[in-house]
């Protein structure tokens, strides 16, 4: 059947599902969480309701999003000289790590969210991922030049690359880089999640959160083009993360907050902390019977160690807005932009989503 003959049976359809929104397994945040791209590598929070789904219930739900990112530390080659290389760097900061990341990441979820029992959620997650040249560079520059943001000298390099390094400032050597786009996904991860609900009245909630990566290796192991010597093997399950949630329902607004911390152990880099932290608040406003307007805030530590002399260790601050549309009780339609607040080399510069979900 023809893309246009779908679209007008839906606009036919629309009236007849678009009558009521959903319950409360529908009035969520967004989904979205830490948006730096060396993070995938460990278990990450997800901004989530804390209210659990009844036994039998199971939301589901279909993500893409498309990340564009233009930064690097001082050292970078390419930080005085726009056509300099991307792969080098001069030794002004004598400790930590240095970066240079110029690309887009494309990324797709799958996820099913199962209620055990009515205190009791299991949550699984499927993510593929490609890391391409992208179009979005000049979508950004004229952004930011909208907005008076400055460009970091992104104007004057050539737009499309995919250039990733990471360099050792200690041993003078890059121990991370990515430079062959490829159009096809490849399997990034899956969570395996728990939610335990700790505390539940009919407008609010407070729940214990728990998840671990595994089937994780291409991004952890497999990624990287340069010889990495890595201290221990890979294994499934070698880090994860919990946390709290708390949800409050309102009349007409929602609120959603959390705090996470992770166990990375050997999935980040030598020198990395060992523990990440993350703080989210979010809040959702009804514009009508059939849509919402969500702003949120996650901020989240930095993957690097403390003893940079640069910015790049600093904890990373990202604003979430967007529309979600309910058709019907049993679907949703979301769209939004993620960019980043906080400045400096382990920061983004910006991410579309969209994401299809519904419920039975």
């Amino acid at each position: 059947m023809k893309a246009k003959t779908l679209f007008f049976i839906f606009l036919a359809l629309f009236p007849l599902i678009a009558q009521a929104r959903g319950g409360r397994e529908m009035e969520r945040p967004f989904l979205v969480g830490p948006q730096y791209p060396f993070l995938f590598l460990s278990t990450t929070f997800e901004p989530d309701t804390a209210f659990t789904l009844k036994r039998g219930q199971v939301y589901s739900s279909l993500s893409f999003t498309n990340l564009n990112t233009y930064v690097f530390s001082a050292s970078s080659d390419k930080a005085n000289n726009p056509a300099g290389d991307a792969s080098k760097f001069d030794q002004s900061d004598p400790t930590g790590y240095s970066i240079y990341f110029d690309g887009e990441i494309d990324r797709r979820y799958l996820r099913v969210y199962w209620g055990w029992s009515d205190r009791v959620e299991l949550q699984l997650t499927y993510r593929d991922i490609r890391f391409v040249p992208g179009n979005l560079d000049q979508s950004v520059e004229n952004f930011h030049k909208a907005f008076g943001l400055g460009n970091q000298g992104r104007d004057q390099t050539p737009r499309n690359q995919l250039d990733i390094y990471i360099h050792d400032n200690e041993t003078g050597q890059n121990i991370f880089a990515i430079t062959q786009p490829n159009d096809k996904f490849h399997q990034e991860s899956m969570t395996l999640g728990l939610k335990l609900n700790l505390r539940e009245t009919a407008s609010e909630a407070i729940s214990f959160v728990f998840s671990s990566n595994f089937e994780d290796r291409y991004i952890e192991r497999e990624l990287n083009e340069l010889s990495l010597a890595y201290e221990k093997p890979y294994k499934k399950f070698n880090d994860y993360n919990y946390g709290l949630l708390y949800s409050s329902l309102f009349a007409d607004w929602t609120l959603h907050a959390g705090f996470s911390m992770a166990k990375v152990g050997q999935s980040l880099f030598p020198k990395s902390p060992s523990e990440l932290y993350y703080f989210f608040l979010g809040a959702g406003w009804q514009l009508g019977p059939e849509s919402d307007v969500l702003l949120q805030v996650l901020e989240y530590s930095s993957p690097f160690p403390k003893d940079n002399v640069s910015t790049i260790a600093a904890d990373v601050r990202e604003v979430t807005t967007g529309i979600r549309w309910h058709m019907g009780k049993a679907f949703a339609v979301e769209l939004g932009l993620t960019e980043n607040q906080s400045q400096g080399p382990q920061n983004i510069d910006i991410l579309f989503f969209s994401n299809l979900a519904f419920s039975f």
